[in-house]
């Protein structure tokens, strides 16, 4: 099985004081597979697997999602869904990104207390006011 690295290092300085984290993990892959693709992302919403963006794997097997919005001015929304239509949505800002690091998610429409996870069934995106390249990392 191939694993994964990711890195992130985040620095703020605020007058003299300076702020750091970094953080380096090592994922396993279940099925040895990446999906890597730049997407245009219409004002109405896709779903990312429609147009090419889910590879052999099942998103059941969903390991790491990174997604960057490459649009100098427009938002998108990035929308998972479960297999019982329950939503969880995400606005990612223009030449911003969103990192995902699980399949599994549960929404509560009510605020009510929580019941179980669920594995992400879809990933859909809709630009804002025009259309936006998504760069898109998936892995299983």
């Amino acid at each position: 099985m191939a694993s994964l690295t990711n890195n992130i290092t985040t620095s703020v300085t605020i007058g003299t004081t300076t702020y750091n984290l970094t953080v380096s993990e090592s994922i396993t892959l279940t099925d040895d597979n990446v999906v890597h693709q730049t997407l245009s992302v219409p004002t109405s919403e896709v779903d990312l697997a429609t147009i090419g963006a889910v590879g052999p794997a099942g998103l059941s097997d969903l390991a790491f999602l990174l997604v960057v919005n490459r649009d100098g001015t427009n938002f998108i929304r990035l929308r998972l869904e479960d297999t019982g239509g329950h939503t969880a949505d995400f606005k990612v800002p223009a030449g911003q990104s969103l990192m995902i690091k699980t399949k599994d998610i549960n929404v509560s429409a009510t605020g009510g207390a929580f019941a179980s996870f669920s594995s992400i069934d879809t990933i859909a995106a809709q630009a804002d006011t025009a259309s936006c390249d998504v760069e898109i990392f998936l892995a299983y």
